[in-house]
């Protein structure tokens, strides 16, 4: 958001533009939002009628834990069918788009593209180093300039100011210096010579942004699910670990069963009776807590399999495994809890309250 922020204030992009690129990065946030947001709902829904007595009356009245749990996880099956589309499908759709749009951005506005006080290598055999931007982005202070497009030399040029424009019909880049100078290595001859200019133009074609550009976006987190799987199957054809690959398509999948795993979470926490009556603002304290312990297991699980200590599998899946495990243990102890209050109890209590009743009557006519 920040980043967004920066583009509009600093770099002149129009709010229409900022626009779309939010709504290309929306559902890389409802993947984990959604189901944040339903157990936060869990939260407060059962967490309310615990704290009016509604779910003691259920459970006097027969209704079992697993009976409470039941209609919520219908609902949690509807969310999870929506968190795998989002994972699946829409966020990997979304992110190429996104990559293209800034791509776009770029090319209309290349200052946004040069990040100050950053050696930026996004061309090929150009590395360009800009001290300073000024807004909206079209005049640059402190430049550097290193062109090894020719194998022979290798030029370095300073320049103290430059002008940053584009041609749609040459579809080139161009940075007019002022003031500055250039020093050129010849491999043959070795040695540096220099050359002081008071103007000088320098051009490079846009369509040598584009091949990298396009390598970037195949990246895992932009590839649909057919290319994934392809990339998977030609990598291990070819012997090779498809570690990254492999950890996204888990990840994937493993986002769609976080609903299931917060709802069990969610109905346990308020079943038990230590949380069962907690106000609406510990609901929300519970809910970023459980959310927080999640991504940091994700994250730690994700560390250990980039450096190949963990298999992909166990890495992705850890946060649901370990968070999983803990919802189950919660659910035994609100089962414990409420034996008091199972049906097979009632019934006998009553029977034997009734089996007291015909003694007390037996007796009295006797």
């Amino acid at each position: 958001m920040l980043k967004l922020i920066e583009l509009v204030v600093t770099r002149g992009v129009s709010p229409l533009q900022i626009g779309k690129l939010f709504s290309l990065i929306l559902p890389t946030f409802l993947e984990m939002t959604v189901p944040m947001a339903f157990l936060l709902a869990i939260l407060l829904g059962l967490g309310r009628m615990s704290q009016d007595q509604e779910l003691l009356a259920m459970k006097a009245s027969g209704v079992s834990p697993t009976q409470i749990l039941w209609p919520t996880i219908f609902v949690a099956l509807v969310i999870a069918a929506m968190t795998l589309a989002l994972t699946m499908f829409v966020r990997p759709a979304a992110n190429f788009a996104l990559k293209k749009e800034i791509y776009n951005i770029a090319k209309s506005r290349i200052g946004t593209a040069l990040k100050e006080k950053v050696f930026n290598d996004d061309f090929p055999k150009i590395l360009i180093y800009v001290e300073e931007i000024i807004p909206p982005g079209n005049t640059a202070q402190g430049v550097l300039i290193v062109d090894n497009r020719d194998s022979r030399r290798e030029d370095i040029i300073l320049g103290k100011v430059a002008r940053i424009s584009t041609d749609e019909e040459t579809n080139s880049l161009g940075l007019r210096l002022f003031d500055g100078s250039i020093y050129e290595r010849d491999a043959t001859r070795g040695g540096f010579s220099q050359t002081r200019f008071n103007i000088y133009d320098f051009k490079v074609g846009l369509e040598e942004l584009v091949g990298p550009v396009r390598q970037r976006e195949s990246g895992p987190k932009e590839m649909p699910l057919a290319d994934l799987l392809s990339s998977i199957q030609t990598k291990q054809s070819r012997g090779t670990q498809a570690i990254a690959e492999r950890m996204e398509l888990h990840q994937r999948i493993s986002f769609g069963f976080v609903p299931l795993i917060f709802c069990l979470l969610g109905v346990s926490l308020t079943l038990l009776p230590r949380t069962s009556r907690s106000n609406r603002s510990w609901g929300v304290m519970l809910c970023v807590f459980w959310l927080l312990a999640y991504y940091a297991l994700l994250s730690f699980g994700k560390a250990l399999g980039d450096k190949n200590v963990l298999h992909p599998i166990p890495a992705v899946w850890l946060p649901n495994l370990v968070v999983g495990g803990i919802a189950i243990h919660f659910f035994k102890q609100a089962l414990r809890e409420s034996r008091l209050f199972l049906p097979r109890a009632i019934e006998t209590a009553v029977a034997s309250a009734g089996q007291l009743m015909q003694t007390f009557r037996t007796s009295g006519r006797s």
